[in-house]
């Protein structure tokens, strides 16, 4: 790398895993080194003595020290960090800022009660009138009332409520940070698009306390500095906002985003809100984005479904296959095979993939997937199906149509999924960076610290970085 690059470190924390990726950037162009990687759970979490499912946020911490050292000993100096990470969990921190109990899972089997009894009090359309987000039985508004309920007098003891990437912002400043980054923010349920402020109406409405919410700040914000003087910058810190920010579109086209990962996230960004009736009934989210933008978009399950199929499959069969293996059996498999609904709730945390899939084949009336290869097909050919549907249900809301899909993040690895997105869409596929997340991370510091002028311009960076690929 050049003597002159300047060296910023993205934690990019995922259900799976959490990686320290540094960005070498020398001026025009970026460059990525992974300093390290560890396990953040096996996706569903760990359930604690009170069968709750939790984040160990305490070893996570751990990790992001490490690796924030290993980092800062292999460049000398560091010139910024910044934390991404998944959407809706949170921790409580009490007056002190110590976190009073570790972060439940957005996965736990408590959340979908707790909606029903929101619910009861405060309608779903009322709740999307103000919000404008996909009601989801793990969104935070959610879980905050299930807080409530089963643990009694918490949230009167908290001061502090932070998203997951902002407790690590927390913890990199040694505990002075406080603020939450609003495309974090936005996937509570208690954020207004419009404003891009908080609605404390609804906590008020459920009997929930609003003065815990932080201080909403943009991506691109400065925040502090680490013990040894390494700034920390609020990147867009929801993983999606990150890797849609990184995707290298070209200015003037129509182009829609699929970040694929555990989750798939299609959408597109807007400029302002859209909070149609039929958005709501088509199940569309408008959750902030970079820049004052809103990716108005849809949740699909994801390559969740893969993962937990592939854990399945190796507590049966006794080994597990490499992604790469399933992936090759999946392709073998003729054309024509079942398909199940990638939107539905029931693969949310079903004790057994492979189960559930195969119980949603018969009640449907279709073959039974048995096997790797049908199985694993049956995951993608879903997929692709979704993302059909959600584009075209994308198409009709807004009355555009869209020219291509840029596919980006991890899944756009899985060549077998992008070209069967591309024949489902019928549109071209644009597949790649697959480090999106960490390279939008990284792109929002260069934007925080006055390094690029703006997020137009960390587009520009994008496309001159990384190669794509189109099928």
């Amino acid at each position: 790398m050049p003597l002159s690059a300047q060296h910023y470190l993205a934690l990019d924390l995922g259900a799976e895993s959490g990686r320290g990726i540094l960005g070498h950037f020398d001026g025009e162009r970026l460059t990525l080194e992974e300093v390290g990687r560890f396990a953040t759970g096996r996706g569903e979490g760990d359930i604690g003595a009170d069968g709750v499912r939790r984040w160990d946020f305490a070893r996570i911490g751990t990790e992001v020290d490490s690796l924030l050292a290993r980092a800062q000993s292999r460049v000398g100096t560091l010139h910024g960090v910044g934390a991404d990470s998944w959407g809706v969990d949170f921790g409580l921190l009490d007056s002190a800022g110590q976190l009073m109990e570790a972060p439940v899972h957005y996965r736990d089997t408590r959340h979908p009660p707790a909606m029903a009894a929101v619910h009861a009090a405060l309608s779903p359309e009322e709740i999307w009138a103000v919000t404008g987000l996909q009601l989801m039985p793990f969104n935070t508004l959610y879980q905050l009332s299930a807080r409530q309920t089963r643990v009694t007098g918490i949230l009167d003891k908290a001061r502090h409520l932070l998203m997951m990437p902002d407790l690590i912002h927390h913890r990199l400043t040694n505990g002075r940070s406080f603020c939450g980054e609003v495309t974090n923010a936005s996937t509570t349920q208690m954020v207004n698009p419009r404003s891009r402020t908080w609605e404390p109406s609804l906590l008020t409405r459920l009997g929930l306390p609003s003065h815990i919410l932080p201080e909403i700040v943009p991506a691109g914000t400065r925040l502090g500095i680490t013990d040894t003087g390494v700034p920390v910058y609020a990147v867009g810190t929801h993983d999606t906002a990150s890797a849609v920010a990184a995707a290298p579109a070209a200015p003037g086209t129509r182009w829609a985003f699929l970040s694929s990962g555990t989750w798939s996230l299609l959408g597109v960004e807007l400029p302002q809100p859209n909070l149609s009736q039929k958005a709501f009934e088509y199940g569309f989210s408008n959750e902030l984005g970079v820049g004052g933008t809103v990716r108005f978009l849809k949740n699909i399950m994801g390559l969740w479904m893969v993962q937990e199929c592939r854990r399945s499959l190796g507590q049966s069969e006794g080994r597990e296959c490499s992604y790469a293996e399933l992936t090759a059996q999946a392709e073998a498999v003729p054309l024509g095979g079942p398909v199940v609904d990638a939107t539905a709730h029931r693969f949310l945390a079903p004790p057994d993939m492979a189960a559930e899939i195969r119980a949603a084949c018969r009640e449907s009336g279709q073959p039974l997937p048995e096997g790797a290869g049908p199985l694993i097909r049956c995951c993608l050919d879903s997929l692709a199906a979704a993302y059909q549907v959600a584009l075209g249900q994308l198409e009709e809301i807004l009355g555009v149509k869209y020219g291509a899909l840029h596919i980006v993040g991890g899944g756009s690895q899985n060549r077998l999924l992008n070209q069967l997105a591309a024949t489902a869409c019928g549109i071209p596929v644009i597949a790649g960076p697959s480090e999106a997340t960490a390279i939008g991370n990284i792109l929002g510091q260069l934007v925080a610290s006055g390094t690029i002028g703006n997020w137009e311009e960390a587009r520009v960076v994008a496309r001159l970085s990384f190669p794509a690929e189109i099928f």
